[in-house]
């Protein structure tokens, strides 16, 4: 009885709901906040000239002060609040879009199809997740998943956040039933989402608010204790401790107490024998009462595992870990592992496939080294005029580059990318060096091959070792890059000629 008073306000089954590019009929009702429902619905497809019946989830906007007449599907709302509902719907639209645009960035954000109006509220509709969330994943495991298990469903999941942080944006409803596996339709490792935007807020460039409803959601056990207060400003540590704790969960298999009554010797004391050591740390140093000692950003918080990180497990059925944290936005291949050959770990490389929406690993090549220091040599020696000089070091081979130094290097790098030089920037793209990237990508773009544009630029925008204004170059050019490899119309965030901020978002009508 409960349960029918629960959903009492919720569209009927059998429902159909028009959208701006299908007919949504409401199978089920999958929940219901503060500020929406969401339901369970399947529609009409077209997949070529072949109509196919699929499912989606969608959320409607519908705060709880608001109610429906019987017989009718408008939703309606006291007069004195007219003001505010309508500022809220606003901020409900733009939510959608700005989860549209950010989705395509990183795939381990539920996906929004398309955001509408209809019965006097609005809806966006979303993948449906059918994989179940993470109390669902550890109660089948018989509470509780190993370190290395943690991490392969942790990764992502930062890398999800940190995209949200470099858009301005705070979840703070970051726990477990808000991480829902992704079923893979060829028998790949499942992938976990992160989902419920319900009371995400999104920021200026200066730490303010955009959105007008009251940010005053918590869940005890997973929000740190400012968060009680309400949120005004822009800080990721409010995020940082919810992951945490939900770190905490995936181990113990427990929630943990409140944030007002747990205390770092119960954390530590709870997680010993479930995790080493440096892991244990970093968690009670993300769930600290006191927010200036937990780590500043999700990139710090991440590095505090990296030099503990457990190899990767094989088959672990999760999106693998890899080498050093770089935001991965998708699983690999169910077979996909680490290998250990003489000498150490094959590092694998993500190759992106923007129509498959998985990555494929593939063994990245041992670096030439010697090779490539010797082109080094030849393009400095170019660039001084000693013709005579590069003959010798090209009959030389390798011998000659190893006495060059790394200030070399950064010459000859800088030289590459003042003068396009495409061979030079893959090879040194593919020795990892992090200012490659950017302009491999662009130089991919010019020559019309996406797929590799796309590849590069995306290593760009998470790599560690760029500037921020480095990185929102990149964030614009992977935007820009999604929407041509998909045939979509272009929206750029800003004018070509201006710089990037990731907070910026157009809202696409």
């Amino acid at each position: 009885m409960a349960e029918v008073k629960k959903f009492e306000q919720a569209l009927p089954v059998g429902f159909k709901l028009t959208g701006g590019a299908h007919v949504y009929t409401i199978e089920q009702v999958l929940g219901q906040g503060g500020f929406g429902i969401t339901y369970k619905v399947k529609a009409r497809i077209k997949a070529g000239n072949i109509a196919v019946t699929t499912h989606f989830a969608v959320k409607e906007f519908f705060p709880s002060s608001c109610w429906r007449n019987e017989g009718s599907t408008q939703m309606l709302y006291s007069p004195t609040t007219k003001g505010e509902m309508e500022a809220c719907l606003k901020d409900f639209i733009a939510e959608g879009q700005r989860l549209q645009r950010i989705c395509s960035i990183n795939s381990n954000i539920v996906s929004v199809n398309e955001v509408f109006e209809a019965n006097n509220t609005a809806y966006f509709v979303m993948e449906y997740l059918s994989g179940g969330d993470l109390r669902k994943l550890v109660k089948d495991n018989g509470g509780g998943v190993s370190e290395a298990v943690m991490f392969n469903i942790l990764t992502p999941i930062a890398g999800a956040i940190q995209c949200l942080h470099d858009n301005h944006m705070l979840h703070l409803d970051l726990k477990p039933e808000n991480i829902v596996m992704r079923k893979s339709d060829d028998g790949g490792p499942d992938v976990p989402v992160l989902i419920d935007f319900g009371i995400s807020v999104h920021f200026t460039n200066e730490g303010a608010p955009t959105t007008t409803r009251p940010s005053k959601g918590v869940t005890q056990g997973y929000s740190p204790m400012e968060q009680f207060a309400g949120v005004s400003t822009f800080d990721p540590r409010l995020d940082i401790y919810a992951l945490s704790a939900t770190c905490y969960f995936l181990l113990t298999g427990r929630d943990p107490k409140s944030a007002f009554e747990i205390s770092a010797g119960t954390i530590a004391a709870d997680l010993n024998g479930r995790a080493s050591k440096v892991t244990i740390d970093n968690i009670v140093r993300g769930m600290s009462k006191d927010f200036n000692n937990r780590p500043a950003t999700i990139r710090q918080f991440m590095s505090g595992f990296i030099a503990n990180a457990p190899a990767q497990p094989v088959n672990a059925g999760y999106s693998t870990v890899r080498q050093g944290y770089a935001a991965p936005q998708a699983a690999p291949e169910a077979n996909s592992e680490t290998r250990m050959v003489s000498g150490g770990y094959v590092q694998q490389q993500p190759s992106y496939n923007p129509r498959t929406p998985v990555y494929q690993y593939e063994t990245k090549p041992k670096s030439k080294r010697g090779l490539i220091i010797a082109l080094s040599a030849l393009a400095t020696i170019l660039v001084l005029g000693l013709a005579a000089w590069g003959v010798i070091a090209l009959t030389s081979g390798s011998s000659k580059g190893k006495s060059h130094s790394k200030d070399d290097e950064e010459e000859t790098l800088q030289y590459a990318i003042d003068n396009d030089n495409f061979e030079l920037l893959k090879e040194y793209a593919e020795m990892d060096s992090a200012r490659a990237f950017y302009p491999l990508a662009i130089l991919y773009e010019d020559d019309e091959n996406f797929d590799e544009a796309l590849k590069w630029a995306k290593a760009a925008l998470y790599s560690t070792e760029l500037s921020d204004s480095e990185q929102r170059k990149a964030n614009k050019l992977v935007e820009r890059l999604n929407n041509v490899i998909n045939d979509e119309n272009y929206y750029p965030s800003m004018a070509e000629d201006e710089d990037f901020y990731p907070d910026t978002v157009m809202e696409v009508p």
